[in-house]
């Protein structure tokens, strides 16, 4: 009797890219040819080497299909995929902040008492870090709906993007978890894109990390396979979840005094954080199973690397969408969010990696970023209010990729001005201001101010204080908001000073407190401006 093989994501219950051909390869056992039908449309391929693959015509939006599958000559299907949705399906993808699962988000216990909406469906790709490895994932491997006993374990920016769309787009939405926490892109990148300069590196921190082993024959293996063991255990589970739903500073220190000896993961071939590995492990799973788009929440563990995190993500980029056989794929992503300090991590780089970010979005087509510097905690790597993440995330792609009349992109600064008179003025325009910027004004703590080489701290102040003492003594009388500027005026005591450059939330910790009229977040700045003289 024939036996089929196909990838995890072809299931029950699973929702299939609307408008798109339908890719399907698997493995077959004791066949020379099948027969696939789904609906009224049917292919029928050849088996060779116990590997087939085909490709079905693309279909419009619909419910309760069923795929079935003919070996040679049978009248009775060998396989059946049943309760089938055609629809549009996302890829949400990144590390812990994209996991982060629904339990622990801020609005967990008000979304589980909202009505189902039976139109969403979700499957977590099975998190394996090396070819071969077993685990007992029950949150994994298979579609399911809102309510589902592994539901609580889902991505909670991606549950709270499927959410927002469905209901405005009126068809099936699809979310493919594929994240792991903590990981750094390359684990998601290919070979070829980590052999370029200056992406190299991350191989070269690899060899050099398993060269500390080449004296001891087997005992990187022996310690993965104990500190792999020790992190899959019910215990550390348990532990670890604590965690996750927040603590303190002072809880945290107690928690890793605690935890100072459990073993620790080395960089080997058994590691999820290794370049490329999770590439073949967990995202070729599903590619090329046919997909609307990327969701992209990462950089954290890029921090390290921010100065060439721009090359980094552009290769990324590049390498999903030519696994998904389509340079147009849309992708959607989150710009860091500040913190301070979570455990023994610390937020260096992370202004850095917030412009590279930035820089990415005007750069590459069809890649959209959206802002949460209002939503971050200095005490947590991980901010709890997730669902605004998702909603931010929705705004993106029905606004760009949709083409609903949406306002979706945060404001962002565009250009400066300044008016010498009895004061100079500097004058910042945004786009996407919408209505209106505002927002609590009293706390300039997020500005600088360099002129030359001099750079005012405005830390503590606030509009109508007096600058911090440096001797440049910058005096800032007002901050005005208004429809598409900010007014910046300030006395300077000296007239020879010819350029000032001003930035806005471009530090590695602070919260941003100015929105515009759809509540999204001014971006971190930088712009430069040239001071003309005075007239007599």
């Amino acid at each position: 009797m024939a036996f089929i093989h196909l990838p995890p994501v072809f299931s029950d219950h699973m929702i299939l890219q609307r408008n798109k051909p339908i890719r399907i390869s698997g493995s077959c056992t004791e066949c020379k040819t099948l027969r696939i039908v789904l609906g009224s449309d049917e292919a029928a391929v050849s088996v060779k080497n116990d590997h087939f693959s085909c490709v079905l015509p693309a279909r419009k939006e619909e419910l309760s299909l069923t795929m079935r599958f003919y070996a040679d000559d049978s009248k009775e299907p060998v396989h059946v995929i049943s309760d089938i949705s055609v629809g549009d399906v996302w890829m949400a993808c990144g590390q812990s902040n994209m996991e982060y699962f629904l339990r622990y988000d801020a609005h967990w216990n008000d979304t589980k008492r909202e009505a189902r909406n039976p139109m969403i469906r979700m499957f977590n790709v099975p998190r394996i870090s090396y070819e071969g490895q077993e685990r007992e994932l029950k949150d994994s491997g298979f579609w399911f709906s809102e309510g589902s006993q592994a539901w609580p374990s889902f991505s909670a920016p991606g549950h709270a993007f499927a959410r927002t769309i469905q209901p405005r787009i009126h068809v099936p939405v699809g979310i493919i978890g594929c994240n792991w926490g903590g990981t750094p892109a390359c684990a998601w990148m290919s070979e070829e894109s980590l052999s370029v300069p200056p992406l190299t590196i991350f191989r070269e921190e690899y060899d050099q990390a398993v060269a500390q082993y080449d004296d001891s024959p087997g005992l990187l293996e022996k310690e993965s396979m104990e500190a792999i063991e020790f992190e899959n255990s019910y215990a550390h589970d348990m532990e670890w979840r604590a965690v996750m739903y927040g603590l303190t500073e002072s809880e945290q220190a107690e928690w890793m005094a605690v935890h100072a000896d459990d073993p620790v993961l080395p960089m080997g071939p058994w590691h999820h954080y290794r370049p490329s590995g999770l590439r073949h492990t967990m995202l070729e799973t599903v590619a090329p199973f046919s997909i609307c788009g990327f969701l992209w929440y990462q950089g954290e563990s890029d921090s390290g690397h921010a100065d060439i995190y721009d090359i980094t993500m552009k290769a990324l980029i590049s390498d999903f969408r030519n696994l998904w056989q389509d340079s147009s794929l849309p992708f959607l992503y989150v710009q860091l969010a500040p913190f301070g300090r979570w455990l023994d991590c610390t937020n260096d780089g992370y202004a850095m990696v917030r412009r590279q970010q930035d820089k990415v979005s005007r750069e590459v087509s069809g890649a959209y970023m959206t802002s949460i510097m209002d939503l971050g905690s200095w005490e947590d790597i991980h901010p709890k209010f997730k669902k605004e993440v998702g909603e931010r995330l929705a705004s993106l792609a029905l606004g760009h990729v949709y083409g609903l009349p949406v306002q979706c992109d945060p404001p962002e600064a565009e250009t400066i001005t300044a008016e010498v008179g009895s004061v100079t003025v500097f004058t910042i325009r945004f786009r996407n201001a919408c209505d209106g910027l505002f927002g609590d004004v009293s706390d300039l703590s997020a500005f600088r101010i360099r002129f030359g080489e001099e750079t005012m701290d405005l830390s503590g102040c606030s509009s109508g204080a007096e600058g911090n003492g440096s001797a440049l003594s910058v005096r800032y009388d007002t901050l005005i908001l208004r429809l598409d500027s900010a007014l910046i005026s300030a006395a300077m005591e000296r007239n020879h000073t010819r350029s000032a450059e001003i930035s806005y939330a471009d530090l590695d910790y602070c919260e941003v407190r100015i929105w515009n009229s759809e509540g999204l977040p001014v971006k971190p700045f930088r712009l430069t401006v040239r001071i003309p003289e005075q007239k007599a």
